[in-house]
Formats: C-alpha cells, sequence, structure tokens
C-alpha cells in the first residue's frame, strides 16, 4: 500500500511489491501537477538477491492491484513513470508512460 503522505511535490516514494516470490522494492521521485502523479527516476530492483526472473507483465499486474487503487484513493486521475533502464534488455532506454486511472478511455 501507498502511504498518502508520500504523495507530495519533491518527496520520495520508497515501497515494495511480492511478485512470484520476489519481493521487488521500488524508490522514485514525486512530483504533482494537478490530477497527475508523476514517478520521476523510478527505480525498480529485487530485495535480498542480484537478480529476479519476474517478468514484466507479472510486475505490472501486481503493480495495478497493489498500488493503483491507492492512488486513486489520494486524488489523481493519472500516473506518469519516468525512469532510464540500466539494466537487462536494452540498457540506456528512456520510459515515459502516462497511466489513466480513472478507467475511462482518453
Amino acid at each position: 500500500m501507498i502511504d498518502p503522505a508520500q504523495l507530495r511535490s519533491g518527496g520520495l516514494l520508497e515501497g515494495y511489491v511480492d511478485v512470484e516470490g520476489v519481493r521487488i522494492e521500488f524508490l522514485a521521485i514525486v512530483e504533482v501537477s494537478g490530477a497527475t502523479l508523476h514517478l520521476q527516476h523510478l527505480a525498480i530492483y529485487p530485495a535480498g538477491v542480484d537478480r529476479a526472473a519476474v517478468g514484466v507483465a507479472a510486475l505490472l499486474r501486481v503493480v495495478r492491484q497493489e498500488l493503483f487503487p491507492g492512488i486513486r484513493a489520494a486524488g489523481f486521475d493519472r500516473l506518469r513513470i519516468t525512469a532510464t533502464r540500466l539494466s537487462g534488455t536494452n540498457p540506456g532506454r528512456t520510459v515515459d508512460i502516462t497511466i489513466n486511472l480513472t478507467g475511462e478511455a482518453t
């Protein structure tokens, strides 16, 4: 779950989700612009192991189930995530995605 107190501009959002038996921790700089929560420089990493064979689809499924409701409950309609991939396939690739949290088509 997300602590709403962490969702303030300039703060850090820190937490974890458990995916397929692996604890995945995350850290991001928080920026708020109206109804958009922007997680900048998002870092995602396995806890307690050097590598984890967790698929992207599995990670996103857990994030949707466990984090999106708390972000919506805090009053946000959109989630923007920006990061640079540091390992795995295509290191150096820039990620910039915006997710509509209302369920409405945009």
